[in-house]
């Protein structure tokens, strides 16, 4: 049996078939309209996803994008669409089981629908859990709390024993400061970006956004904008680290000796430092060697554990039903 994990994030699906290769595309569903013209003699399609649908984002117009959650609730069409997309791109059909991973917050009912739904669509089991949950199973933590920033949700979990103790999911995320940035270049420089523009932005030095306008070609910097960017930084940490520490006034200090930072915010610029200095009287903050694909590894792992689990008490059940029919068997005679 293949075991996957599958993280889909808002703006980018990261999944992995072996806990160390992994592959990420961007979470984007498109839903194109009729091209007047095809120069490869394609069929036409309706539905695009990950990096086509990236493209067709950023040059064209008259098209719907979808992204897989939206201010933490779930889309369940693209993100059925991003699973299957991620398989044929891991190249596996049959004999799977995937783990994946949803907003701490997410309803019992939301939750149900999505297993049955990715049942159907991908023909395999699934595990479904917390996201944070992830890369706490990454970085093989059983107890301590977890503070997932990713880009449209930031999830924060307290876990025991790998129990769940209590979270949270704030709808304060990666885009909150790109939707400020975005409109800060957009009135100094005249050009629109997209949100993976702006990733590479913030965190490639040599990295140049370019874009023509009025006839000209318009090229912004990282240094261009850097100084507007900690301003907004530092203020969006600070909104994050009050709601942790509402969750965390009155637990124990066992509970809170693990502290780790994990998915996509924590890779930009400054925000580890930031975190540091705001929890220096609590504990050492703990980043995953790569934050964001920490979940999809850590939710391979699960996949592993939980599949071999099943599997032997499976193999259990089928023992002792098999004694209980000799014994039946014997008693007949």
């Amino acid at each position: 049996m293949m075991h996957i994990g599958l993280d889909i994030g808002t703006n980018y699906t990261k999944a992995t078939a072996d806990g160390s290769k992994v592959i990420t595309f961007p979470s984007l569903v498109v839903y194109g309209e009729e091209k007047e013209w095809s120069l490869k003699g394609e069929a036409e399609r309706e539905v695009y996803v990950g990096e086509e649908a990236s493209y067709m984002a950023q040059n064209m117009e008259n098209v719907e994008v979808l992204r897989p959650l939206h201010e933490g609730r779930l889309m369940h069409s693209s993100y059925i669409e991003l699973a299957k997309h991620a398989l044929e791109m891991l190249n596996i059909s049959d004999g799977k089981f995937v783990a994946t991973g949803l907003p701490v917050k997410s309803s019992k009912k939301e939750r149900a629908e999505l297993v049955d739904e990715l049942k159907n669509a991908l023909r395999c089991d699934v595990l479904l859990l917390p996201q944070p949950v992830g890369s706490m199973a990454h970085m093989d933590i059983n107890t301590g709390v977890c503070i997932d920033i990713g880009f449209g949700t930031t999830d924060i979990i307290v876990l025991a024993d790998m129990e769940y103790l209590k979270g949270d999911t704030l709808l304060v995320g990666v885009d909150k400061i790109y939707e400020s940035m975005e409109m800060t270049i957009r009135n100094r420089f005249g050009i629109t970006i997209t949100p993976e523009e702006m990733t590479r932005l913030l965190s490639e030095e040599s990295f140049r956004v370019g874009k023509v306008r009025g006839g000209k070609k318009i090229a912004v910097s990282r240094e261009d904008v850097i100084d507007e960017y900690n301003q907004l930084m530092k203020s969006w940490v600070e909104r994050i680290v009050n709601r942790v520490n509402m969750l965390l006034e009155g637990l124990s200090i066992s509970l809170v000796e693990n502290i780790v930072l994990t998915g996509g915010g924590a890779k930009l610029p400054g925000v580890e430092d930031q975190f540091r200095e705001h929890f220096r009287e609590i504990g050492d903050i703990q980043i995953p060697d790569d934050p964001v694909t920490a979940n999809a590894r850590g939710f391979y792992k699960l996949a592993k554990l939980y599949a071999g689990e099943q599997k032997s008490e499976s193999k259990e059940l089928e023992q002792k039903t098999e004694e209980e029919t000799k014994k039946r068997g014997r008693r007949k005679k």
